[in-house]
């Protein structure tokens, strides 16, 4: 009885030991989850070198606003200077989502949200515009890359590739959603 005690107790110790190195190969989940008309981020350090984030992300739910469109992003970007303030220098991509009466597009459901891929890039403080890119019906989010080597960001997401060119001093990676609920899953961000 001892034997088959001690047996049980190793194979517990050894199922233990695996679980956290398999949910370290699942990444991480992010539910960036704000309030209509609020903002939220968060920023994530990099390896040293050239490196890829990757992840899936999917729209949850948006909130209704006057003043704001529901939308997150993710981005390779220079270190923040200080806590919530703009990166300087960015390239990834937004998600951004909206009702599809408030564009005017009718539909058989009264709640039909339409989602749009858009570039997010950022020169000296300031930003690049990009047409947004309609997302087909069908598709929520996706899968995402960004690969970055020193001199720029290869952003892959809802069947789209752009290189965007980038010299991050202290790269970070920064997710940020604002309007609605974005959820982040199965993100690493791993060394090249």
């Amino acid at each position: 009885m001892l034997i088959r005690d001690l047996a049980k107790s190793a194979a517990c110790l050894a199922l233990a030991i695996a679980m956290p190195a398999q949910a370290a190969q699942n990444g991480i989940t992010y539910d960036c989850d704000t309030a209509a008309n609020h903002y939220s981020d968060l920023v994530l350090p990099t390896p040293q070198g050239p490196f890829t984030v990757r992840g899936q992300l999917r729209l949850n739910q948006v909130a209704s606003s006057d003043q704001y469109v529901p939308m997150t992003g993710i981005a390779i970007a220079d270190a923040l200077d200080a806590p919530g303030a703009s990166s300087k220098d960015a390239a990834g991509f937004k998600l951004v989502a909206m009702h599809a009466r408030l564009l005017g597009v009718k539909t058989k459901d009264k709640d039909a949200v339409l989602q749009f891929q858009q570039w997010n890039e950022v020169k000296s403080g300031t930003e690049v515009t990009h047409d947004p890119i309609p997302l087909p019906d069908t598709q929520n989010g996706g899968a995402f890359s960004l690969s970055y080597d020193g001199k720029s960001v290869t952003v892959e997401f809802a069947g789209q590739r752009r290189d965007i060119p980038l010299t991050a001093a202290t790269p970070v990676v920064r997710l940020t959603c604002s309007t609605g609920e974005f959820l982040y899953t199965d993100l690493i961000i791993q060394s090249q």
